[in-house]
């Protein structure tokens, strides 16, 4: 499926893209993009933009389209049209990152934008510069289709610099690993996320369930269960998570509940 197939992502496009034959403003970016270069079912629709959440919120609402803003102090924005949301991020950088939250400093630099981000498989940005042809138009600056092609998952930086900067980004890589990877575990990254896991496990409650329970819904996680060291480093993080991995899919997620 393509994302000029939904009516509500080009109307969100178009609203966000006002001068659109001179200057494209706003850009998909993570799964979504993901999924159009895997020709995958669209799923979660993100976007990423120069405009600040403040225009974000004004130029949606003027047009009937409810927004919300609980995450606005990090650049989120989110967006609801037919009971499709999308999640709108004014283009960062992150600075003084103390392991989860940084200070963030707005900017127009798609590349700055790019360089905060995890993986170069969550650094494509894409769009359309004609609304009538709609060919898109891909923004990859570290060569991010190639690596998902091709089942690769790097990180942008070092691995040990990303993952002490947003200890969520460990289990970001085993959830991206599971889920596109054709190759084997880069040992160096394994035994990084190994050592840090007294971090790991330090995050909040409630995002190491959401972080896990995604984990859990990849197709290809149960190969958790034939490492006997991951399955310890997950069972370490979040006790008896091993034996949520071999329940059913409705059933995991209800294991999460408190």
């Amino acid at each position: 499926m393509n994302l000029n197939l939904i009516p509500e992502a080009l109307e969100i496009y178009k609203l966000l893209n006002p001068t659109l034959d001179k200057n494209i403003h706003t850009k998909f970016v993570g799964g979504c993009v993901r999924d159009v270069i895997l020709e995958q079912e669209i799923k979660d629709i993100d976007l990423a933009t120069v405009l600040l959440p403040n225009k974000i919120i004004e130029v949606l609402n003027q047009n009937n389209i409810e927004t919300k803003d609980s995450a606005i102090n990090f650049g989120v924005v989110t967006a609801i049209i037919n009971d499709i949301k999308f999640e709108i991020t004014t283009l960062r950088q992150d600075l003084l990152p103390d392991g989860r939250y940084a200070k963030i400093l707005f900017t127009d630099d798609w590349r700055l934008d790019a360089n905060r981000r995890d993986f170069t498989i969550n650094a494509i940005y894409c769009g359309w510069n004609n609304l009538i042809e709609k060919k898109i138009i891909y923004l990859d600056p570290f060569n991010g289709r190639e690596d998902l092609i091709n089942g690769k998952i790097k990180f942008i930086s070092e691995p040990e610099i990303s993952i002490k900067e947003d200890y969520v980004r460990a289990l970001r890589y085993f959830r991206f690993f599971y889920a596109y990877s054709q190759h084997k575990h880069n040992a160096r990254v394994l035994d990084f996320i190994f050592t840090s896991r007294e971090s790991i496990k330090k995050l909040s409650n409630n995002r190491l369930k959401k972080e896990l329970k995604k984990i859990v819904l990849v197709k290809n996680s149960r190969q958790i269960l034939e490492d006997a060291n991951i399955l310890d480093f997950f069972n370490f993080i979040y006790p008896g998570f091993g034996k949520i991995l071999n329940l059913e899919e409705n059933q995991a997620m209800l294991a999460f509940q408190d």
